[in-house]
């Protein structure tokens, strides 16, 4: 006997189909996954491994979590999503999706799914100091985020190792901080302006680079040899040298970027009807409460939408009204 329907979403669903695919499952997508299960909805949420911030030891600037471990932070997520009956997880890597009638189909681990929304949330990925010994220190010692762990360099000899553009402009975010700062350059190099402005700051500039890192974790003395032999000291060490967005899904359903990142409006939809993104792929601000945030605003905006086709769906069956 066909069991039924409890709400006028699920009566208005397809049985063979999701209402919302979420690709990924970090603090975006099971900030999503969270609404949609307390608001009925079915999803399917994938899951293919570790968080971006896996390494480090604390989660900063997020409310009533302050300083918990990013595994303890994503286990206590996965928990709370799984109180709720309509959601699905899957821990597989999502290879394709592409639009399929009225439906975009997701091919994960050898099967397909079927979902009438998408929500991408598949972040980005650092790129990291290539120096010996430098996973030793990934997460406690080293951290690329200021507006995360800057705090972790007040009053400290800190060692910043960065390239691409305006490599000056990141060194001086740490000035509210600590006035001890060595810019180690990367395959940049400031022009004059900048070049007067550091020494302006007390800013030391360093055109070598790191080869290899030796010293203790945390807060505490390390010495940095750079390739031309020279050895600097610092008790901390912050790093920017790029990411990669992860838009291929976004790309292969025909999002447009802007600058790199996936293009969204205020409520986190893309170019494409019914796409959605969410987390670091969409803006370069990362933080983690703003990566939920911004799953918890797709939610919202497709549950949205999918309450109103339910009721104008059932008012269609009712023509006299």
């Amino acid at each position: 006997m066909k069991r039924r329907a409890t709400n006028l979403i699920e009566e208005k669903s397809s049985k063979d189909a999701f209402d919302v695919a979420i690709v990924g499952a970090g603090y975006a997508g099971l900030s999503a996954a969270l609404l949609f299960g307390r608001y009925l909805v079915k999803a399917v949420v994938f899951d293919s491994g570790v968080t971006r911030n896996f390494a480090t030891k604390h989660v900063h600037g997020y409310l009533g979590f302050e300083n918990v471990t990013p595994s303890a932070l994503i286990k206590k997520a996965r928990q709370d999503v799984a109180r709720y009956k309509s959601v699905t997880m899957v821990k597989e890597n999502v290879s394709a999706t592409r639009k399929k009638g009225k439906y975009f189909t997701v091919r994960a681990g050898g099967r397909i799914f079927q979902a009438r929304y998408i929500v991408i949330a598949t972040g980005v990925r650092d790129v990291k100091p290539a120096a010996k010994n430098f996973e030793k220190f990934d997460g406690n010692g080293a951290w690329h985020c200021p507006y995360c762990d800057g705090l972790e360099t007040a009053g400290k000899r800190l060692a910043i190792i960065v390239s691409g553009k305006e490599p000056l402009s990141y060194a001086k975010e740490f000035l509210g901080w600590t006035r001890n700062i060595t810019v180690f350059l990367h395959k940049c190099r400031l022009d004059k302006k900048e070049k007067k402005e550091a020494g302006a700051l007390g800013i030391k500039i360093v055109n070598d680079q790191v080869t290899r890192i030796e010293g203790k974790q945390g807060r505490l003395k390390k010495q940095l040899f750079c390739k031309n032999g020279r050895r600097y000291i610092a008790d901390v060490i912050f790093y920017r040298l790029g990411y990669r967005v992860q838009s291929r899904l976004a790309e292969q359903l025909g999002c447009q970027l802007d600058e790199g990142y996936v293009k969204v409006d205020g409520m986190q939809e893309t170019t494409v009807p019914n796409v959605y993104a969410a987390g670091d792929l969409d803006t370069d601000r990362h933080y983690v409460v703003l990566a939920a945030a911004g799953g918890a605003r797709a939610a919202i905006s497709i549950y949205e939408k999918t309450l109103k086709q339910a009721i104008d769906a059932e008012m269609k069956g009712h023509k006299s009204f």
